[in-house]
């Protein structure tokens, strides 16, 4: 018979299976592919000018960690076989380059795990230079391995001599990871296109100014045009998000490589030719790292005044609006629904007997107490409503364009919802708290004074609780 403990392991290890597999699925297909269109465009006997299949596997295996593993290792190498086997590549050619290609993953993934052990995300100015020396890492060890093994296996590959052709291998290792790499390690959130796209639209200079900037290095010659769109992406970073961003940053390196491969096309390749690429490669390489930079920063920065924002406005016990806060919001809505001639209803409420749950429980019971009663009445509300904490128990909720019998419904439903659920205390013992509410409604406001709102609410407040408390009093 199934043990318990059996039974409850299968969904998991069935999960994990499942999580196994369609990682290793994208595996195949992320890296096949990339490896067929770096064979495609590769030059006969000579190594391919855009190889991205080594930073997306490193990104996907950073994404996805338990891709790293054994089972991983073995399924990226017949990935990267595939293709040249499909065309008929020599297979110790293939192998050789294979393996230099794992070495670049393998040994980029131990660097940047070793900073960043957690979640891999591009999200702060550290993680840029993670991902530099990631790639400085990886691309040293796919030129020594290549050196070592590509040599023995294809010489004709190294007719320019050992040390030319290293750099030249270092290069496009280095450079192809920085241009891929960023964007395996950016956050996706849903709807992410849209709301890339619905973030440039009313901020389209920068993109403009860019494509101006682009449209120029093409007419223009030499080595100075690759700095030509660097003050443009400077601005997209501060612009946009460092998704938008990375992938600007990308797109227009990837246009400078082609601009600049093009201007070499047809030399032969000889010691001038690899050390033009390698400078020029390099160039782009560091180019691309500045925009990406900036916009973690400015993200980060745009984070922490996020997170200031929210604790300067919100009640740190409870979650919800404190009295600053809430004021903040109420006010905007009462002066909106002046304009508009809308309905609009504020609620003043007190939990009863407070200070006996302090004297009786402790100020521990006491804090739990606010902080389910602030859970029960947020679920009551609409997500539109503002609701937050203006005294030590007393709480104000704002409500607009309802009519009377609604707002009055709304307050009855909070009163019922607090009283029927008690909360649960740390010695197991259910407490019964109920609540008084003041309720004040006006068809249109006659003023956008919000403290003469509150000071109405706070009278009704006053009467349901020299009535017994646990009622709904409506402001006359």
């Amino acid at each position: 018979m199934t043990s318990f403990s059996a039974l409850f392991s299968l969904p998991q290890q069935s999960l994990e299976r499942r999580r196994m597999v369609l990682g290793l699925l994208l595996m195949v297909a992320l890296v096949s592919g990339a490896t067929l269109f770096g064979v495609l465009t590769r030059p006969v006997g000579f190594l391919a000018a855009l190889w991205p299949a080594n930073a997306l596997l490193l990104g996907l295996m950073l994404r996805l960690p338990w891709l790293f593993c054994p089972l991983g290792w073995v399924v990226a190498l017949v990935a990267y076989l595939l293709p040249d086997l499909v065309l008929g590549t020599a297979v110790g050619r293939s192998v050789a380059l294979a393996l230099s290609n794992l070495a670049f993953v393998a040994v980029g993934a131990a660097i940047f795990r070793r900073f960043n052990p957690g979640e891999a995300r591009l999200d702060t100015p550290a993680v840029v230079l993670h991902v530099l020396l990631a790639c400085i890492g990886g691309a040293l060890a796919a030129t020594l391995c290549g050196s070592l093994l590509v040599r023995a296996a294809a010489p004709e590959m190294f007719s320019a001599g050992m040390l030319h052709m290293a750099g030249f291998w270092f290069s496009s290792e280095l450079v192809n990871g920085i241009l891929f790499l960023p964007l395996m390690l950016v956050r996706f959130e849903r709807r992410g296109v849209l709301t890339n796209a619905r973030q440039i639209a009313p901020h389209s200079l920068p993109l403009i100014l860019l494509c101006v900037s682009l449209l120029l290095a093409v007419q223009l010659d030499g080595p100075g045009r690759m700095g030509l769109p660097v003050p443009a992406l400077l601005w997209c970073a501060l612009s946009y998000s460092v998704t938008t961003t990375a992938f600007l940053s990308s797109l227009t390196s990837l246009l400078m490589m082609s601009l600049i491969s093009g201007t070499l096309t047809g030399e032969a390749v000889s010691h001038a030719y690899l050390d033009a690429l390698f400078s020029t490669r390099l160039g782009i390489a560091l180019i691309a790292l500045g925009p990406l930079t900036v916009g973690c920063v400015n993200t980060a920065r745009n984070d922490l005044l996020q997170r200031y924002q929210y604790l300067a406005s919100h009640d740190h016990l409870t979650g919800v609006l404190d009295r600053g806060g809430f004021v903040g919001r109420a006010q905007p809505l009462l002066n909106l629904a002046r304009e508009r001639q809308d309905s609009v209803a504020l609620m003043l409420l007190d939990i009863d007997h407070f200070k006996s749950v302090n004297d009786t429980h402790g100020h521990a019971a006491g804090d739990l107490v606010l902080q389910e009663f602030a859970r029960i009445v947020e679920q009551s509300l609409r997500k539109q409503d503002i609701f937050g904490r203006t005294g030590g128990e007393e709480f104000s909720v704002m409500v607009e364009g309802v009519n009377l019998q609604v707002a009055q419904a709304m307050a009855e439903r909070i009163l019922r919802s607090v009283a029927e659920h008690p909360v649960a205390l740390a010695d197991g013992g259910p407490l019964h708290v109920t609540v008084s509410i003041g309720l004040v409604w006006y068809e249109t406001p006659t003023s956008n004074e919000l403290d003469q709102l509150l000071q109405q609410a706070d009278a009704a407040l006053y009467t349901a609780k020299a009535e017994g408390r646990n009622r709904v009093v409506l402001a006359g």
